[in-house]
């Protein structure tokens, strides 16, 4: 008689589960399967379109600034981490006949929001050195009046 209660509680308590999550889903407006699916990541030039798992280039800004990653270390439902290369146009004596400086560098990804039922990371810090520590927070969205979101931010 115990083992039949024990297995009826289970099945409400996973039933109340299953209620629970379908009602997160419909709040969150994705799907099951976008949200089982691993965040992508935009990589700063198309806005929406190109949002790719694990990128290899992440663009800063305009094309002038940019992180190669070629070997992502870390990539999971909830944030990524690599080590890479930052490119920054020194744009002397213009951004079109500038040369380029490289720096060792980390980045990493976090905090999940969801756009058009896609999963995508909102939030990027760019950590490398370059006479002292510079540690970047940048955030993805549009700045008032563009219209396309790109990687905003800077210095934390």
């Amino acid at each position: 008689m115990k083992g039949n209660l024990a297995i009826g509680i289970a099945a409400v308590v996973l039933a109340a589960g299953a209620a629970l999550g379908v009602a997160a889903l419909r709040t969150v407006g994705a799907s099951p399967a976008a949200l089982s699916a691993l965040p992508v990541a935009y990589n700063g030039v198309n806005g929406w379109t190109a949002g790719r798992a694990r990128p290899s280039v992440i663009y800063i800004g305009q094309s002038d600034v940019f992180v190669r990653t070629p070997d992502w270390g870390r990539w999971s439902g909830t944030s990524a981490q690599t080590k890479g290369e930052l490119w920054v146009n020194t744009c002397s004596p213009s951004c079109a006949a500038g040369h380029y400086r490289t720096y060792s560098a980390v980045v990493s990804f976090w905090r999940v929001a969801v756009h058009g039922g896609a999963r995508y990371f909102s939030r990027l810090r760019l950590v490398y050195r370059h006479g002292t520590n510079r540690d970047y927070a940048y955030r993805w969205g549009a700045l008032p009046g563009a219209t396309l979101p790109g990687w905003n931010g800077g210095p934390g």
